[in-house]
């Protein structure tokens, strides 16, 4: 009898995950419903996996991301695009939060670059004349471990003279938050507007 208990109560508790329903990310709202798998349908994070690395002269920004699948935040499960990154101004190293690219965090989120939200030609925050017109660009976050300040991060993965590239744009940075008897919040040290980093 306990043996028949025990398969009926995960056979319910199969049957119960089995009926959270599964949104395509395209199609989120922003609603996000408890219980819900934002999924990556027809896998169009995919193409803005890999290391991406930008240079002018002494001066780099080299980005490293990944895709992950089925990932809890407390509330909803989703697929979204994580990543870590480098930067280096005139030969001195800024910001170094590659080695974290490894790290599994209860929510995938805490990492430095993390998002999943898909955006058109039109965007407000980066319009792009040269885009198709079905073509998907990827609105992520970043944060900037010097200042804990953060921006949004566009990307748009393209070919240009037969390379694959990715092109970049980093804006509206967050107000700083400015207390009394504080000192001065930091400026956001990463580097700010369009930037193309080459694949590796």
């Amino acid at each position: 009898m306990k043996n028949l208990i025990l398969t009926t109560l995960l056979l319910l508790s199969i049957n119960c995950k089995a009926q959270s329903p599964i949104i395509d990310i395209i199609d989120d709202d922003g609603s996000q419903v408890n219980g819900t798998y934002y999924k990556d349908i027809n896998n169009l994070l995919n193409p803005f996996e890999g290391t991406y690395i930008y240079t002018n002269g002494s001066t780099s920004f080299k980005m490293v991301l990944v895709k992950k699948s089925l990932q809890y935040n407390s509330q909803y499960y989703e697929d979204l695009i994580i990543g870590e990154y480098q930067y280096i101004k005139d030969g001195v190293q800024i910001a170094n939060t590659l080695s974290e690219i490894t790290t599994t965090y209860l929510n995938q989120r805490n990492h430095k670059i993390e998002g999943n939200f898909l955006v058109d030609k039109n965007h407000r925050a980066w319009k792009c004349p040269s885009c198709g017109i079905t073509e998907l660009r990827l609105r992520t976050k970043i944060e900037d471990v010097v200042s804990g300040r953060f921006a949004t991060l566009i990307m748009r993965r393209t070919t240009e003279g037969g390379q694959e590239v990715m092109k970049i744009k980093i804006t509206h940075i967050s107000r700083a938050i400015l207390e009394e008897g504080m000192p001065e919040p930091l400026e956001f040290a990463l580097p700010v507007g369009e930037f193309t980093l080459i694949k590796q």
